[in-house]
């Protein structure tokens, strides 16, 4: 086995990469397996296409969780393998794609790699709404539906294992980013809850098999969510601005307080604005749009 590669259960390995701790996976069984969100260096991705190659595996599909730009830098390394992803996938991915360009090129700079050819955006080759079931082996993968973070965002679920790769949530090195909308990452949240989760595998940070950590990331982000929906739509209720609003739950707590000061406001201010909050036209952009800047 490539030696960035760590195996979490008898079908399935993981990479992480030095990008943000951003976590791959291999399923697979046999001479089968399933990708998702391959990356995100060269080497990194060398390393997983060397592990197929080992095993002379047929990789039947490359699942993207979502179209952020470091979930999505693999499928030009594994041509002709068909791109799953949820149907929003191809929206989010047009209306960002002159940003997604600038934050891929602004990183290859970084990394002193060539600037061409020009990163192609992935577009999918097949699509689903709430739930797919991809086999791969004798085994299968359920892919569901779990916007929140994203619009199109997608967890994978091993029953045979318990394995659940939750994408962008549940980390143990983020607060929850609510790009979305508050509602749908609490459907989101219970959804997940009511699987037999034995591995729990976030987008970014460390993987887990210990039944209290599972449970704690469950719960500490469960309240972090309702504890800032439930100021912001406090403060909507006695008439807060959104500055108000925003000073007003400023002080929840959450992880990591000096990594991500700008992602809890943001999600103060798309909580806001789910409460009903009304901005005057000259406010500029509010919560996670200011992201994509």
């Amino acid at each position: 086995m490539p030696e960035l590669l760590r195996a979490l259960s008898p079908t399935c390995c993981i990479s992480q990469s030095r990008v943000y701790a951003t976590n791959s996976a291999i399923f697979h069984s046999g001479r089968e397996s399933v990708l998702v969100d391959p990356g995100v260096t060269p080497m990194e991705l060398n390393a997983i296409r060397a592990f197929i190659s080992a095993r002379r595996s047929v990789a039947r599909a490359l699942v993207l969780t979502h179209a952020h730009w470091d979930h999505i830098m693999g499928p030009a390394w594994f041509p002709g393998v068909p791109i799953l992803a949820h149907r929003a996938y191809a929206a989010v991915l047009n209306a960002h794609a002159h940003h997604l360009q600038q934050l891929v090129t602004r990183w290859r700079h970084a990394e002193g790699l060539a600037p061409e050819p020009a990163y192609a955006l992935p577009q999918p080759d097949c699509s689903f709404d709430e739930q797919v079931t991809v086999e791969f082996g004798d085994h299968e993968l359920l892919i569901v539906a779990a916007p929140g973070h994203a619009p199109d965002h997608c967890a994978l679920y091993e029953p045979e294992s318990g394995l659940l790769f939750a994408g962008d949530m549940l980390s143990d090195l983020e607060i929850p980013m609510v790009m979305d909308s508050f509602a749908a990452y609490r459907q989101t949240m219970s959804r997940l809850a009511g699987l037999q989760v034995r591995v729990l595998v976030p987008g970014h940070g460390t993987p887990t098999a210990d039944p209290v950590e599972i449970s704690d990331r469950f719960a500490h982000d469960g309240a972090y969510l309702d504890a800032v929906s439930a100021c912001a739509s406090q403060a909507v209720a006695r008439g807060a601005t959104l500055t108000e609003s925003v000073k007003a739950c400023e002080h929840i707590r959450f992880t990591q307080p000096d990594e991500y000061p700008n992602a809890h406001r943001w999600n103060i201010e798309q909580a806001y604005l789910e409460a009903g909050g009304e901005v005057e036209g000259d406010a500029g952009l509010i919560g996670w749009e200011q992201d994509w800047l």
